[in-house]
């Protein structure tokens, strides 16, 4: 995991990770496509081009999102140190999001930005709170959508788990 010493130095770059990749979606789509053929070309690249960190950035704004949340509800005041995997690069012990206090792990959060819980969603949904449930700490899940945020306390009802749901 990586130190998350400050948040808004994080969120600037996370902007502008942003950016520069809609400047790359914009350049690859300034053609005036007149055919099937070319179009799905167009798209191919496109997609090999930015599918991946499409999905890493949003990833990593939604966990800046989550430690603003937690610092801000519930750490106020607090000298929280924060440690987070920015591209979904940790090991199964590992949490997106971990709060160490005095030396204690205080919060471990993981951080979905999927928008509704079909198919292989749901599964990872599944052992993404098991793998959370065993983790240090006040244990908080954070979704992005309605939809989300009711199947993950379906299945945290089902389960047991002491998993806490918060929708940003």
């Amino acid at each position: 995991m990586e130190p998350l010493v400050n948040l808004s130095k994080a969120e600037t770059h996370t902007f502008e990770d942003a950016r520069n990749l809609l400047s790359q979606i914009r350049a690859g789509v300034t053609e005036d496509v007149r055919d099937l053929a070319r179009a799905i070309e167009i798209l191919e690249g496109l997609r090999k081009q930015t599918y991946e960190n499409i999905n890493q950035i949003q990833h990593e704004a939604m966990i800046l999102r989550a430690a603003r949340w937690l610092q801000e509800s519930d750490f106020p005041g607090q000298d929280v140190e924060w440690y987070w995997n920015p591209r979904q690069t940790g090991t199964t012990e590992e949490p997106d999001l971990r709060g160490i206090l005095d030396g204690r792990t205080v919060v471990s959060a993981e951080i979905t930005t999927s928008a509704d819980p079909k198919g292989g969603l749901d599964s990872r949904m599944r052992d993404t709170l098991e793998k959370l449930s065993k983790m240090p700490g006040k244990r908080v899940f954070f979704v992005r959508t309605e939809s989300m945020f009711i199947r993950a306390r379906t299945k945290l009802s089902k389960s047991g788990y002491q998993v806490e749901v918060r929708r940003i």
